[in-house]
């Protein structure tokens, strides 16, 4: 997409800056919350694999079958040797079914997820959202992220909920490839990152990392907010075509889809399984 030249371009670069910080956290749970969704759970039980297995070949199938380590550069923030565990079941014919099916079934999950949970959404807002979405999705350069160009390749759907998913997922995969790239930027490695970001040591336990983990220190916190600064200002390129009227519009219907799937049971797995762990903790004490 390409702005009004005769726009201020500063005032083009704030406005896109602003829509693309306004719309992340929505994005990550409409392009994302089906992953770990009890749907997904009972998905990869009907197919005979297991939870990890099942995610990095639906999510990552749509590129074929590319050696692990290849599997681990995209995804970034995962140990190698986990990686390539789940991948080594996931591409097995005799572990699990061929990966185009395993894509199949992912695709499948994200209609589901949004039938269920995007219901109270009216249709014609998610068709206008969609339109949005994919306006902005199309317009992003996505060398940076493989994944975002594949799922970006797919065939798009046709219910106007489905997507809605679809291009919150194109658009979620853009910025983790960026996130990632904006990480090594900031001088942090994967598990740094993670354990100085919202998800602490419970993100680590929950991506698999070993123990011990580094302790965030001031200088670490301070690298972790520049790395977001730099994820928020490369995403943000892509929303430099909206108008005014229409990043508002989009940061709108991205809020209202998100309160209408927040009514749901798509609780990511990590959230769960924190409440677990306070749970059993309050128990024991």
């Amino acid at each position: 997409m390409t702005a009004d030249p005769t726009n201020d371009p500063a005032a083009i670069r704030e406005r896109a800056l602003s829509a693309a910080v306004e719309a992340k956290s929505a994005l990550f749970a409409l392009g994302g919350d089906y992953m770990s969704s009890q749907a997904a759970r009972v998905a990869a039980k009907d197919l005979g694999m297991k939870g990890w297995p099942f995610y990095f070949g639906g999510r990552v199938g749509v590129l074929g079958s590319v050696p692990p380590e290849v599997v681990h550069a995209i995804v970034g923030f995962y140990p190698l040797e986990h990686v390539v565990a789940s991948w080594d079941v996931a591409r097995d014919p005799r572990q699990s079914p061929p990966l185009e099916r395993i894509v199949d079934r992912y695709r499948d999950l994200q209609r589901k997820w949004a039938d269920e949970f995007l219901a109270p959404l009216p249709e014609t807002d998610a068709d206008e959202l969609a339109d949005l979405l994919r306006a902005v999705a199309t317009s992003s350069e996505t060398g940076l992220s493989p994944l975002a160009a594949a799922w970006g390749a797919m065939p798009e759907p046709i219910a106007p909920r489905h997507r809605v998913v679809h291009w919150s997922h194109v658009m979620r995969e853009q910025r983790g490839g960026l996130h990632i790239a904006a990480v090594q930027m900031a001088g942090l490695n994967p598990l740094e990152a993670i354990v100085t970001g919202p998800l602490a040591e419970g993100g680590a336990r929950f991506f698999r990392w070993s123990e011990p983990y580094p302790q965030p220190d001031d200088a670490m916190r301070l690298f972790r907010e520049e790395a977001e600064e730099i994820t928020d200002e490369l995403a943000s390129r892509a929303y430099r075509g909206l108008t005014e009227a229409q990043a508002e519009r989009l940061v709108a219907l991205l809020a209202r889809a998100q309160e209408a799937a927040s009514g749901g049971g798509g609780v990511p797995l990590l959230l769960a399984e924190k409440r677990a762990e306070k749970e059993k903790a309050a128990a024991g004490a």
